[in-house]
């Protein structure tokens, strides 16, 4: 390891202490759930509250941290060394390490239209799109299906000091394949973005297939149960929502790393990376950073701890629900 590298590792340590797996998709069910629980909402923003004075101070650090960081990159990227993804991740207000992947990518790239658009982006405190926004002062455009959190998340971008002035568009929408087009024209999301985040945990698959706007990076949640090889999506209903399938079929949902694969080839676009947990994956448009940034192959997902054994637990289960194969070419 270069002492570059091993400088560049030290100075990350800085932006967010590593959060722990939270067997995430277990846990997503109960989390919907309980989101119907009025009381439940109150002590969160009460919660929320609460801890706004230390995100004030946690804001202030991490500019200084992110601007330092970004430096350091395009000096390394100037002396000709391109960092693997698994060493660039942190998390500021991503769940996981995505927000530093996608700046290291944006470092790397450079940015067009300085517009995120995050569809599933619950009130914005936990999303791919937030610390662009707050730290880098980027336009965005944030969607969850649900008002409240719409509400909430309004309430924090208005308040916050790096947003109140130019707060991101937030709407409450329910995306289908038939409305996802006229819903983002709508909404004022140009044709070609620089990041597009997509986790309904549902019909991902056939939105992404659908769209007509052509991000220079999408994420996207995966799901991690079904086997690389496999390109799989769930059957298309306008309405579906995974918080009405029975427990032992919870993990019903969206698709495959590899059908991903397949529909992102036919738009032009290239698996580069996935998180430590193997969920969300990376996308680069084929005409982004091409020669930094090799295609890697769906397989890379067996050599994953964690997808490992989340399907180890959940295939011999889900394996037998009805589940629609993706052609090579992507055609849905």
């Amino acid at each position: 390891m270069s002492q570059t590298t091993t400088e560049y590792q030290s100075s990350t340590s800085s932006l967010a202490a590593p959060r722990p797996a939270l067997g995430r998709q277990l846990l997503d069910l109960a989390k919907a759930r309980l989101r119907g629980v009025p009381s439940l909402r109150a002590i969160k923003r009460r919660l929320v509250e609460l801890a706004r004075g230390s995100e004030e101070a946690i804001y202030r650090q991490s500019e200084v941290a992110q601007k330092n960081l970004v430096a350091t990159w395009k000096q390394l990227q100037a002396s000709g060394v391109i960092l693997p993804l698994d060493q660039v991740g942190f998390s500021r207000f991503s769940e996981f390490e995505e927000d530093g992947h996608l700046l290291y990518l944006l470092t790397l790239a450079g940015s067009t239209s300085r517009t995120v658009v995050e569809i599933s982006s619950q009130d914005g405190r936990v999303c791919m799109a937030t610390n662009l926004l707050v730290h880098h002062r980027w336009r965005g455009f944030l969607f969850d299906g649900d008002p409240v959190f719409v509400r909430e998340g309004r309430r924090f971008f208005a308040s916050h000091p790096a947003t109140r002035s130019a707060p991101p568009v937030m709407r409450a929408e329910w995306f289908t394949r038939d409305n996802v087009n006229h819903a983002l024209a709508a909404a004022g999301v140009p044709d070609e973005v620089d990041v597009l985040s997509l986790g309904i945990d549902g019909n991902d698959l056939y939105l992404w297939s659908a769209m007509k706007t052509r991000p220079r990076i999408l994420i996207c949640e995966f799901n991690n149960a079904v086997p690389s090889g496999l390109a799989l999506t769930i059957p298309y209903r306008p309405g579906f929502s995974f918080t009405t399938l029975p427990a032992d079929q919870a993990m019903f949902r969206s698709a495959s790393l590899a059908a991903f694969v397949a529909v992102g080839r036919r738009k032009g676009y290239r698996l580069v990376g996935m998180n430590a947990l193997g969920f969300n994956a990376i996308f680069l448009r084929d005409d982004v950073l091409a020669a930094e940034m090799p295609e890697i192959p769906a397989s890379v997902l067996d050599s994953n701890p964690a997808a490992e054994e989340v399907r180890r637990r959940w295939w011999p289960r889900l394996s037998q629900l009805p589940w629609i194969e993706v052609p090579p070419d992507g055609k849905l």
